[in-house]
């Protein structure tokens, strides 16, 4: 059963205007999180790509851990980020998607933990897993000081 409170189904419900389908190289896991993802690799932009732009091409890697030095890393606005007790993606409190929204993206977040092994991805002090800089979840919180890193596909 489809979560009645994810984002497609909130910009519907609000009036968002057209919707259209792109697909794109991952897309987040929108089937209940049982990881079989039958949804294939579809992604909700607004037509005119007001949403900060198309889902990422980077494909994430299956397996989810994180180096030592990201599980433990400091976040952009100096947080620590502590093993244990964050949030799943899926959450829905959290819903992360692997496309900005409105220009907004992990990269750009004050939760946002950078990559510290070269293969991309960093880590979010309240979000498990790895993390694109392109990704975007509901906790997003603006990170307006140095050091933020680009959204680059």
């Amino acid at each position: 059963m489809r979560d009645p409170y994810d984002r497609r189904t909130i910009l519907k419900t609000l009036g968002a205007g057209s919707l259209a389908v792109t697909v794109a190289g991952c897309s987040a896991d929108t089937d209940g999180g049982d990881g079989d993802d039958d949804s294939g690799d579809e992604t909700t932009t607004a037509a005119d790509g007001s949403d900060g732009g198309p889902a990422h091409e980077v494909p994430h890697p299956e397996d989810d851990a994180l180096p030592e030095a990201e599980a433990t890393g400091t976040s952009l606005s100096g947080g620590e980020r502590q093993p244990g007790g964050q949030s799943a993606k899926d959450n829905a409190s959290v819903m992360l998607q692997h496309e900005p929204s409105d220009g907004q993206n992990c990269g750009t977040c004050a939760l946002y933990v950078p990559d510290q092994d070269g293969d991309g991805f960093g880590a979010c002090t309240t979000v498990a897993g790895k993390i694109h800089p392109c990704d975007w979840c509901l906790l997003y919180t603006e990170y307006s000081g140095e050091g933020g890193v680009p959204c680059e596909q």
